[in-house]
């Protein structure tokens, strides 16, 4: 078992003008065109823009995305470690997450993928 840095998540309102920004300054190349939500793809690390149907607050505006092929077993020894469980989003076969809060409220997500891409370069802690 494995988790690793999938994405950083920047929640924004004009995500054509963020995709532009933000490919160009990290010299990532975009690889979808949602209407609200792009993957900005990197050689080690992935930057992903989510469109906010309301203005974003500070606390608000990025989270983190961890990938890991056991997701259960990474969201028990998080909330072990003092996360809260805020909600489970599992309406898209394809996408599957866990949205938890760390100590101070901040949301992440525990995103279930297959073991190949948890193991992809990228920041990664091998749990025990």
């Amino acid at each position: 078992m494995a988790i690793r840095l999938g994405s950083m998540v920047i929640n924004c309102t004009e995500l054509d003008t963020m995709t532009r920004f933000w490919s160009a300054a990290l010299d990532l190349e975009p690889t979808s065109a949602a209407a609200d939500f792009r993957l900005l793809r990197g050689r080690h690390v992935n930057l992903s823009l989510q469109r906010s149907a309301a203005p974003v607050s500070a606390r608000d505006q990025m989270h983190l995305d961890l990938y890991t092929d056991n997701q259960q077993q990474e969201v028990d020894r998080l909330i072990g470690l003092g996360a809260r469980f805020v909600r489970h989003v599992d309406d898209d076969p394809a996408d599957d997450w866990v949205v938890l809060a760390d100590p101070e409220g901040n949301l992440f997500c525990v995103c279930a993928k297959p073991a190949a891409e948890v193991r992809d370069p990228g920041l990664r802690v091998e749990a025990p």
